[in-house]
This record gives C-alpha cells, structure tokens and sequence, in this order.
C-alpha cells in the first residue's frame, strides 16, 4: 500500500507488483521467532526474483516482473533479465532496505540497479550507533522490542493508538501536510497489524537482529541510488553520506530537504523524478 504513488507511476513502463514480507499484511504468517531470520527472507526475495524474472537472450532485455516485498516496511523490485539469469530494479525502504543491501551484495547477477530509500545496512548500523549517540537514541524503540510480549500489549492499547501516532505525529510521522495519511489510509496500514498474531512477526524482525554472528560487510557490485529525508525521526541525516562511504563510494546520494522518513508517502513526485532518472526517463 506504501508504495502506491510508485505503483501508478512506474507501471507505464514496468510490470509492477508489490508484495508483503512473510508475516505482514496478506503475506503467510509462519510461528516461531526462527521463520523471520534474516536468511529466511532474503531466500524470499530471491525465490520471488526467480519465479519473477523473464530469462533472455545474451543482449537481450525482456519486461518481467516487479517485487516490492512489504511491511513493516516496503520492498520494491522490477525485473528485467538477460544472458538467461534473472534480474531486478531492487529499490528496498526501511526493512525492504535492509535486505536489499545485502541481497544486492550476496546475488550480484541478480540485480541490475539497487535503490536505498531510508534503510542501513546491518554491519554499518551497529558500528555508526557506537559513535554518533543520537542515533542510538532514535533507535532506542528495538530494545525495547527484544522482550517478549510486552511490545505486542504497548502497541494495541487504546485501538493502536501508538501505532497511529507513528504514522500521523507531527516529528513521527509523515511531514508534508497535504500528504498526511487520512482516515482511510491510516486504517488500511493498521488493518493487517490488528489481525490476530498480526504484530508478532513484524516484531520478530527486530528479535531477530542480534541473534546471528557477525553481519559481512559486502559492497554491492550494481550502482546504487541513495534517498534520505533530511528530518528522517528514526535516521540520522549523517547517516546517508556514512553509508555511501562505506558501501558504494559511486552511489548517487540525494538528501530531500524536509522530508521525514516515509520517503514514498511523503515526496513521492520528488522519489519518482529521482527514480526515473536513475532507471532511465520514459
């Protein structure tokens, strides 16, 4: 749903489709904190590039699919294939973000362009925490959801009363005001997490960060486009040009003036301008 602005525009020229991470929305929702691995959904993403993807002839380039696994966040892939290996536009926010970083490094041949709206990689994250405290402070929420049960109660008091300030607060959520959700935008995200089970998985991802051994840092070979609000409330600005640093020195890094976090619901004309521009105007 977070990705309908993106849907409408891209899908002149793309076949697009948006799907729901394992566990959110309409997506199955295994038991057990071990089904939301990171491993786990990153063989998701690359199952669905699979099936997806139109293999071609050498030289060639075919229209396939798009992915845009989704929530607690959004995903978002189109696909194109050539020399008969599957191939996508990966473009990943938040958790979609997170593993698409490390999709993009881990399947190369798989991904032709990579987009970054507003999501670190996991190894970079702990590592810039450690020495810019503010945003260990931003972050301070996925502490909290290690304990069990507890965040599942907090979030559902008062008919998710927290969830919708996240979503709608004036420094939480969405800046521009004439995007600001409405009633009926704000019931269709909330829909899915008020269905029975429906808050435990998505916590399960944030169970699940610390729970491996060490996160390779691995420079993903496509070129990278990086978006990133400049009042991002979850997301030190400093940490866009951090990451760029650290894993695509080539990439193109666009900081959106007054921008919070929710990057395609918030600026979508800007996020679409900057994306055909990436992918090649129509």
């Amino acid at each position: 749903f977070c990705w309908r602005h993106q849907l409408r525009e891209f899908s002149t020229r793309f076949r697009v489709v948006a799907l729901d991470l394992r566990g959110c929305g309409a997506s199955d929702k295994p038991p057990g904190r071990s089904s939301y691995g990171p491993e786990t959904l990153l063989e998701d993403i690359r199952q669905v590039v699979e099936a997806l993807g139109t293999p071609g002839e050498k030289g060639e380039q075919q229209p396939g699919g798009t992915r845009w696994p989704r929530g607690p966040r959004a995903s978002r892939a189109t696909f194109s294939a050539s020399v008969g290996v599957p191939k996508c536009i990966l473009v990943g926010h938040d958790w979609g973000g997170i593993f698409s970083w490390e999709f993009a490094a881990t399947y190369p041949d798989m991904v032709e362009k990579l987009v970054i709206i507003a999501a670190s990689h996991r190894a970079v994250m702990a590592d810039f925490a450690a020495h810019h405290p503010t945003q260990l402070l931003r972050s301070s929420y996925v502490f909290l959801f290690q304990l069990p049960w507890l965040p599942e109660l907090l979030l559902s008091l008062g008919d998710f009363e927290l969830l919708r300030t996240v979503l709608t607060g004036r420094w939480l959520g969405i800046e521009a005001p004439r995007r600001r959700l409405t009633e009926q935008e704000l019931d269709a995200y909330l829909y899915g997490l008020s269905q029975p089970r429906g808050l435990t998985p998505p916590l399960h991802y944030y169970r699940n960060l610390f729970g491996e051994g060490p996160v390779r840092l691995e420079r993903p070979l496509a070129p990278v486009l990086l978006l990133w609000g400049a009042r991002d409330a979850y997301l030190d600005p400093r940490l866009g040009p951090y990451l760029q640093r650290r894993l695509a020195p080539a990439a193109r890094l666009h900081v959106l003036p007054g921008a919070s976090h929710w990057l395609p619901e918030d600026q979508p004309d800007a996020v679409n301008r900057l994306l055909w521009d990436f992918v090649g105007t129509p």
